[in-house]
């Protein structure tokens, strides 16, 4: 994955003191952000006034930047860092300086009062290139700009009947879509399961069955007939061309109850693949995904909804008819893949142990959602626990407040049975998210 890449600018005042640092500063600061594996693209020149501003403004523009930083050198004119904010339009981080006679960190304080009454968030950090809580924040804020232009260039797929459905409304897009792709700025797709139903069916069983040889070392144990397996290779050849042909980031697939086992296996094939297929039309949780994803630079998430509780050992089992990655399994042999409907298959496997995850969730609607974000770990699954389990996917979830307690608080708040998890500490990042995307933010505290 591309790495976050943010937009480095200097804004002083030729009236002020300290506007002769700019240089040094800013060559000192990019080479700090850039050692934490951000690109850097830094403005072509200092901006003393408003000119110098629009010119910045316009060379950042063709770097295509996820966030902006801008160190106040000294106190500036609002209608200079306006013209920045303004015409970038990307989530923005201002850099204080630490000389008592510049005014720096007044300066963001009086323009981030600004921001704040017209509704902009921003973040602030404050020292020197050398401070590594500098730096960390200013990469972290990349990171989060990075996640959110990479799912506002989203295109998702919704395959299935779904969108004939009408309520009150004259057209084969619910309103909800509308909502959902005007507030993440991803674009939604329609495509009939007919379609890659018709496209699986006119592949080869020669084709079918070198492609299920090639999968073989990442597959598992296969409790499913052959010509099972061969109508999912298929199936697997059939979705590489329709997100091929429609260009597409992710897709989120009717599966229950018509297309039962359809999709399953072959989400799970390309989720190692880097393609994110979910099995229930869910497209808030795909889209969820997606952004973790991205933040990470790669992987998989697992979804799974609460099967039971153990108030003893403060678990939750999260299970799911499966379509989660093989990766996620401690050993390939773990995994096993069961006949499911008509010629359809899905994945079993306990997800391995994660002593640092990050579990989200995401429901709303009219414009207004709401995303839980929680710490949690994966608990090591006895293989008698997987099996009692139904032999699905099983995570065991620890999340730091007792059980009853996160379960009576997303009750309360209406969030929706599906919680994603994703191995190591993305929270920062997507608090950040969550921030600059004027999304409500549920976090259960302990």
């Amino acid at each position: 994955m591309k790495k976050a890449k943010v937009g480095l600018v200097g804004v002083t005042c030729q009236f002020e003191s300290g506007g002769q640092r700019a240089d040094e500063l800013l060559r000192a600061a990019k080479a700090a952000i850039e050692a934490k594996s951000v690109e850097v693209a830094l403005a072509p020149k200092v901006v003393w006034d408003s000119a110098d501003a629009v010119d910045v403004a316009d060379a950042l523009k063709k770097e295509q930047i996820d966030a902006l930083v801008i160190m106040d050198i000294t106190w500036v004119l609002d209608s200079m860092k306006y013209v920045l904010v303004h015409e970038l339009d990307v989530p923005v981080v201002f850099w204080g300086v630490p000389y008592t006679e510049t005014f720096s960190i007044g300066c963001i304080q009086h323009f981030g009062s600004v921001l704040k009454a017209h509704g902009h968030e921003y973040e602030y950090v404050y020292g020197l290139p050398e401070d590594p809580q500098v730096v960390d924040h200013v990469a972290e804020v990349a990171t989060a700009g990075r996640v959110i232009h990479a799912v506002s260039g989203m295109r998702l797929a919704l395959a299935g009947p779904r969108q004939t459905w009408r309520v009150a409304g004259p057209q084969d897009m619910t309103n909800e879509e509308w909502e959902f792709s005007e507030k993440f700025g991803l674009t939604i797709l329609h495509v009939e399961m007919s379609e890659i139903i018709g496209l699986a069916d006119a592949i080869s069983d020669k084709k079918a069955d070198e492609t299920l040889e090639e999968l073989a070392p990442r597959t598992g144990k296969t409790l499913a007939d052959k010509e099972t397996m061969r109508h999912m290779a298929k199936v697997y050849l059939a979705v590489k061309q329709v997100k091929k042909r429609y260009s597409l980031d992710a897709m989120a697939a009717e599966c229950y109850p018509d297309f039962s086992g359809l999709m399953n296996l072959p989400s799970s094939w390309l989720a190692d693949e880097g393609f994110i297929v979910d099995t229930e039309g869910d497209i808030g949780h795909t889209a969820i995904m997606y952004m973790l994803n991205t933040a990470a630079g790669g992987g998989a998430c697992a979804l799974g909804e609460i099967g039971s509780i153990d108030a003893e050992r403060n678990i939750f089992a999260l299970a799911h008819e499966g379509s989660t990655a093989h990766s996620l399994a401690e050993d390939i042999d773990h995994v096993q893949i069961s006949p499911s409907g008509d010629r359809g298959a899905f994945v079993g496997l306990p997800l391995r142990p994660m002593q640092d995850t990050t579990v989200m969730s995401i429901v709303g609607s009219r414009g207004k959602y709401q995303v839980l974000l929680q710490k949690g770990d994966v608990c090591q699954a006895t293989h008698q626990e997987w099996v009692d389990g139904g032999e699905k996917l099983l995570a065991l979830l620890h999340v730091e407040p007792k059980v009853y307690d996160f379960l009576n608080a997303v009750m309360a708040h209406g969030l929706d049975h599906h919680m994603v998890i994703k191995e190591g500490n993305y929270r920062k990042v997507m608090t950040l998210v969550i921030k600059y995307m004027h999304l409500a933010q549920l976090t259960v505290e302990a």
